[in-house]
């Protein structure tokens, strides 16, 4: 629970010290994809592509079940406002409930997409490798949900430091696996892409014990546990607020897989410089999803506190450190972008494709980073389904078209995917700010109790 007294230096203490686990936990997971397409490209360049694919199509699907757990957070910081932490039990509970549900939903549609992944208008390798790669990690649907839920718990409660050490834990356990696995060291057999997937797997699968074992054991909750709790399931708040969240992760990721998929319609090399350039913009990506969880949870205990000048406070300052953070990346990018694909590849062409899109994305990071704190702050005041109805519009209709009219009527090739790509995100940025300075302004927040 925050104090209402927080001087504003005293408030970017707290932002900081919140955001920066969450960061370097983010960060970790982005490395984990940074070390499969590292050590696969090393492989070979079309299981590099291939295993792109596959993650691309498995969290095409996943990401809505990420993002609706992420109420599960939400609704958690709020209780904390409220000084009712202890149903924070309760709706973890009711989260294990919503997993089963979504799990079993997600991996058959999975299998559905399987039996027909040449839908995705792949190379007849990249689809069939990249089909191998998606079964596999398909079975790591449920894993990957619970994950999310003691990771909820926690950061909810502002303890943000524990899912920070998993993460970081299992990237080391998955590169340890990977370079077992891929190239068949200590006696192992050499399983390429294969390898690559089972790595991720147990990698997911044992962080995802040592998550939910530090968020049921936790002090906190062993406290919890011991006082008289009311019977009460938080299954159905869950899923009210959690759809829009996981519908706006959805359209966003969707519109990030179909500028993939539409790279590998222009070239093999082309869907490898897209992969390399939208990793790196995912690392950076990462930074602001650390704030942006941070400001959520701020902003979720001013809520529940109904202290709505703390809102604006935090907000404000989650805009400006937003802006002051993209513009270092967006600088660094333009700075690096010779030497930041030859990390990946020695390939000429690749190379040469790759430099061209890394300054591309320079362009868009202030607005993608704007567009992810002004979700997450619509959020911490429960106000989730216009940001859904935004992303729609950002993503599934300026985006995706933009990409393919672009890409492909005006021949720009992938060039022209990313000129969509900050149009659109650009767009996202705009209009969720001005939602969020319009409830402000027309006094339109309404606390209530969860």
């Amino acid at each position: 629970m925050i104090s209402k007294t927080l001087s504003q230096k005293e408030l970017l203490l707290h932002l900081v010290k919140l955001a920066l686990p969450i960061t370097i936990g983010q960060l970790g997971f982005v490395l984990m994809g940074f070390a499969d397409t590292l050590m696969l490209g090393k492989f070979g360049t079309i299981e590099m592509s291939a295993a792109s694919f596959g993650n691309a199509v498995f969290f095409q699907l996943s990401i809505f079940g990420i993002g609706l757990l992420y109420a599960v957070g939400t609704l958690i910081s709020i209780v904390d406002g409220e000084k009712e932490a202890f149903k924070s039990i309760l709706i973890f509970k009711s989260s294990i409930v919503v997993v089963v549900i979504i799990s079993i939903i997600t991996y058959l549609l999975n299998l559905v997409l399987l039996e027909h992944i040449s839908i995705f208008g792949q190379t007849e390798q990249v689809s069939l490798l990249g089909g191998q790669y998606l079964k596999i990690v398909n079975y790591s649907t449920p894993i990957i949900f619970l994950f999310y839920c003691g990771k909820q718990m926690m950061d909810g409660l502002s303890q943000t430091k524990i899912a920070m050490y998993i993460t970081f834990l299992g990237l080391v356990l998955n590169v340890f696996l990977n370079w077992v696995l891929i190239f068949g060291n200590l006696g192992f057999s050499k399983m390429g892409l294969e390898g690559a997937a089972w790595a991720t797997n147990i990698s997911r699968f044992i962080m995802t014990i040592l998550m939910l074992s530090a968020a049921w054991f936790h002090p906190m909750t062993k406290q919890f546990k011991k006082m008289q709790l009311p019977k009460k399931s938080y299954v159905i708040e869950i899923f009210k607020l959690g759809i829009p969240i996981g519908l706006t992760f959805f359209f966003e990721i969707a519109a990030f897989s179909l500028g993939l998929i539409m790279a590998g319609w222009v070239s093999e090399n082309s869907l490898a410089a897209h992969q390399i350039s939208i990793n790196l913009a995912s690392i950076t990506y990462m930074f602001i999803t650390g704030l942006a969880a941070a400001t959520t949870i701020i902003i979720g205990n001013f809520y529940g506190a109904k202290d709505l000048q703390g809102i604006i406070r935090t907000a404000k300052l989650s805009f400006w450190v937003t802006i002051g953070i993209e513009l270092i990346f967006a600088f660094l990018m333009i700075l690096f972008f010779i030497q930041i694909p030859l990390i990946y590849t020695k390939d000429k062409e690749v190379v040469v494709i790759a430099q061209g899109l890394i300054i591309l994305a320079a362009f868009f990071q202030v607005s993608d980073g704007l567009q992810a704190v002004g979700a997450a702050v619509l959020r911490g005041i429960k106000d989730t389904k216009i940001t859904s109805f935004i992303a729609f519009i950002s993503y599934g209709i300026i985006m995706i078209p933009g990409a393919y009219y672009l890409g492909f009527v005006k021949k720009t090739g992938v060039e022209g995917i990313w000129y969509a790509f900050i149009i659109g995100l650009t767009f996202a940025a705009i209009v969720l700010l001005l939602r969020f300075y319009y409830k402000i302004k027309n006094k339109l927040i309404v606390f209530e109790n969860v």
